[in-house]
C-alpha cells in the first residue's frame, strides 16, 4: 500500500520526527514532518515515485501539468512529472513559481512550463496544516485561467483551518477541488503505535498520549 511505503520512506529520510516542535502556527507540536530531508537522488526518486502513483491513481485521467508551490513542492513537482509521464505514458509538465517575479530576461514569476490557459493542473505540496499556502497559490493560478483538477499532499495533519473543519475540508470546499494525501496523522499514529517498525517502537504509550492531547485541541471537524 502507498501509506505504508510512505511512511516508512518518512521513518527511514527521518523527514518524520517525535519530541517538541513549533510550527508555523506557532503550535508546539508533538510531531513534525520536514521534507527538507529530501535532499537526495535516492530519497526524491522514492518518494515522487510514490506521488506519481498516487496522483495517477486520482488524476490520472485528466492531469497534464503539476504545480509545485516554492519551495518545498518545486523538487516534488519537477520529478514527479518524470515518474508520472513514465506511469501514464504521456508527457506530463511542470510548473513552479518564484517568491519575486523575475525583472528582466523572460520576467515573470512562473517557472517550467509557462501556462497558455485551458492546462488541466494537480497541485503538488509537502504538508497541509492550516490549509494558508493554498489562499496564495489558487489566486495565482487563477490569473492563468488554468483548471486545477486536484491537489496533493504527503502528510494531511488533519488539523482545522481558520473554522471548525480541517484544513484539508477547507481547501477541497473553498475551492472546489479534491485533495488528496499519501497518510493523514491518524493512519501514521496507527501503523507506529507501539508496534515495532524498522526495528524501532516509534509512538510509546507517552508519546501517544501527547498526540492524542494535541489532537483533541486542534482537530478539524470529520472530513466528509
Amino acid at each position: 500500500m502507498i501509506k505504508e511505503r510512505y511512511i516508512e520512506w518518512l521513518l527511514r529520510s527521518g523527514a518524520l520526527q517525535f519530541g517538541e516542535f513549533k510550527t508555523k502556527s506557532g503550535r508546539l507540536s508533538p510531531y513534525f514532518f520536514n521534507t527538507g530531508h529530501i535532499d537526495s537522488g535516492e530519497r526524491l526518486g522514492a518518494v515522487s515515485a510514490l506521488y506519481a502513483e498516487a496522483i495517477a491513481e486520482h488524476f490520472g485521467a485528466t492531469v497534464q501539468n503539476l504545480f509545485g508551490p516554492a519551495y518545498k513542492g518545486i523538487p516534488l513537482a519537477v520529478l514527479t512529472s518524470y515518474q508520472l509521464t513514465q506511469r501514464l505514458g504521456r508527457d506530463i509538465s511542470y510548473t513552479f513559481n518564484r517568491k519575486e517575479a523575475k525583472d528582466h530576461g523572460e520576467g515573470g514569476n512562473l517557472v517550467g512550463r509557462l501556462y497558455r490557459g485551458g492546462e488541466k493542473v494537480v497541485v503538488v505540496e509537502d504538508v497541509i496544516t492550516g490549509g494558508t499556502s493554498f489562499g496564495e497559490i489558487m489566486p495565482l493560478l487563477a490569473t492563468y485561467n488554468v483548471e486545477v483538477v486536484g491537489a496533493i499532499v504527503g502528510v494531511d495533519r488533519q488539523e482545522r483551518g481558520s473554522g471548525a473543519q480541517s484544513a484539508r475540508s477547507e481547501v477541497a470546499n473553498r475551492w472546489k477541488i479534491p485533495v488528496v494525501s499519501l497518510v493523514t496523522i491518524h493512519e501514521v499514529v496507527e501503523r507506529l503505535v507501539q508496534r515495532e517498525v524498522l526495528g524501532k517502537v516509534w509512538i510509546d504509550a507517552a508519546t501517544k498520549q501527547r498526540i492524542d492531547g494535541y489532537l483533541a485541541t486542534y482537530a478539524g471537524s470529520t472530513d466528509p
